[in-house]
């Protein structure tokens, strides 16, 4: 595990996390609540297309790296209360420091924890990271879904902070009066080596910033857990139907063993 080094300063990477989740905050005191995709996870608090999520969903947050003048913009989810599940190619390259945002939570990375068996391929089985955070989070984490496994055909919802069909970022969306984080239907469309395949229903398709964001299923008890996280797709952003895009499985025994060993008191169902 990488212990992160703090810099004299976050510079602008402080400046857009600030504003995203000071906005979040808003956004979430609206009054409204979700439907739809957005949903899914409920209280236990980009995607193409899909649907803005006006809440904000504070347990699935945007991951901001910095590796001196270059930004990266990724997604995760809290899988405990200081713990956040994102994709090894975000942080990787070993980031100078990262910040989490969501729903009026601002908080600094402190340790990174990558995969041993993530060989840098694209679509790799084994790129996820655990990235852990200098204070808890008051809200319930997201959970992995253990319990059962998706069958061919079913509904599943995918989460992310990425570019929109429009070429949008996050930060460009809240200048615009729109939620920066988003949900879409998608399609299972099966496992094979630790890769679970998910295809767009032409409502929306995971795109680039969405990279480490939760897919989330149905349990055997009707409630929803992480079942994989985004780690590429095809070049571009559509929604067309059928466009399929990759996860590394959180449900395969790499990914399970990965996850418990460095998060002890992780969340599932």
């Amino acid at each position: 595990m990488n212990t992160m080094k703090r810099g004299p300063s976050m510079g602008k990477l402080r400046v857009i996390a600030t504003a995203l989740c000071l906005t979040l905050t808003a956004i979430g005191c609206g009054g409204g609540s979700d439907s739809g995709p957005c949903a899914t996870i409920g209280d236990a608090n980009k995607i193409a297309g899909g649907e803005s999520c006006s809440d904000g969903q504070s347990n699935v947050v945007l991951v901001l790296s910095s590796f001196g003048n270059r930004l990266e913009e990724c997604t995760g989810a809290y899988v405990s209360t200081t713990a956040v599940l994102t994709a090894a190619h975000c942080v990787s390259s070993r980031p100078r420091e990262v910040l989490v945002a969501s729903k009026g939570l601002l908080r600094n990375g402190v340790s990174i924890a990558i995969h041993p068996l993530y060989d840098g391929s694209i679509g790799s089985p084994f790129d996820m990271a655990i990235l852990k955070v200098d204070k808890p989070i008051t809200s319930a984490p997201l959970p992995v879904l253990l319990s059962t496994s998706p069958s061919v055909g079913d509904e599943v919802v995918a989460y992310g902070y990425g570019t929109d069909q429009n070429g949008r970022e996050a930060l460009a969306r809240i200048q615009s009066g729109e939620a920066p984080l988003k949900a879409t239907y998608s399609v299972y469309d099966g496992y094979r080596d630790a890769v679970v395949t998910i295809r767009s229903t032409g409502d929306g398709s995971p795109c680039p910033g969405d990279s480490g964001g939760p897919v989330v299923g149905r349990s055997v008890s009707g409630t929803y857990g992480i079942i994989g996280i985004t780690v590429s797709g095809p070049n571009g952003c559509s929604a067309q139907a059928g466009r399929p895009v990759s996860l590394a499985s959180t449900q395969s025994q790499g990914a399970i063993a990965f996850i418990s060993s460095n998060v002890p008191d992780v969340a599932s169902n």
